[in-house]
């Protein structure tokens, strides 16, 4: 445990040694700031005349705005987490330490562990953002505080699922902007399917002149493809929890897609002890 708290902290405090840690939260704060006042007045002019929007009386703060708006905030950090995660161990591969690293005392655990918690405590800094907004809501507005706990909740989990991708592509790459880019550009392809297969029609696209047995197996083939390209995206699980709709599916998404890409970087790093030995 020392050896993991002792990675951890020098590995958030190098954050802060550069500006990039700065430019990160400043950026991330500028960008969710900007939102929330849109989404805020956006609300106000809804609530002010509901029937040239569409809507039969004020609609729910929740629905409306509130749960948009964290999705929003989650969906800033795929720009965002590459920047976080590109140099936690592509730079030690690069600088040469990462060999230095694994001859000290130290096990693979604490090395992937350290910098997944210095990771996740840049994710906690950009809560503290979220939950100047949340309260700025709870001031103005009646909101239940679990809704505004549980929506602070699903951004941090679509943080940490985002850093544990980023993560394990740092271990695979040795170059800090090959890390960022291509973490950047899986989580956006990952994102841009699930939004167009959301498009496609639920149902049957077998044609109705084909044998019931044919169309049926189909059908079943079309209904796993389609669920699995909507669910693909980071962001799928999240609108139903940012208006404090826990659902259990909804949390082992995230839980499960950071421990897969964590037990992946352990993967990675022990093929690269072996290929060292050989």
């Amino acid at each position: 445990m020392s050896g993991m708290w002792a990675v951890c902290k020098r590995e958030f405090s190098s954050y802060f040694v550069t500006p990039i840690g700065y430019v990160i939260i400043g950026v991330y704060s500028l960008i969710t700031g900007l939102g929330f006042l849109a989404s805020f007045l956006y609300y106000a002019r809804i609530s002010q005349s509901p029937a040239a929007f569409d809507y039969s009386s004020i609609p729910s703060l929740e629905e409306t705005m509130l749960s948009p708006f964290l999705v929003f905030c989650g969906q800033i950090l795929i720009f965002l987490a590459p920047l976080i995660t590109m140099r936690l161990l592509a730079e030690e591969k690069n600088r040469g330490t990462m060999e230095l690293m694994l001859t000290y005392p130290l096990r693979d655990r604490d090395i992937i562990f350290g910098k997944y918690l210095a990771a996740l405590g840049m994710a906690l800094i950009m809560m503290l953002v979220v939950g100047v907004y949340m309260a700025i809501v709870a001031v103005f507005a009646t909101v239940e505080p679990a809704v505004l706990l549980f929506g602070m909740l699903t951004v941090f989990l679509m943080g940490a699922a985002l850093i544990s991708l980023g993560l394990m592509i740092s271990a695979l790459t040795s170059n800090q902007v090959t890390s960022g880019v291509l973490t950047f550009g899986l989580v956006f392809i990952m994102y841009v399917i699930s939004a167009l297969a959301r498009d496609l029609s639920p149902d049957n696209p077998a044609p109705a002149n084909w044998g019931e047995g044919i169309r049926d197996a189909i059908g079943f083939i079309y209904t796993i493809f389609r669920t699995i390209l909507v669910e693909l995206s980071i962001d799928a699980h999240a609108r139903d929890m940012a208006q404090g709709i826990v659902q259990p599916e909804d949390i082992a998404y995230y839980v499960l897609f950071a421990a897969f890409f964590i037990f992946a970087t352990f993967r990675v790093l022990e093929s690269r002890k072996w290929r060292a030995i050989s």
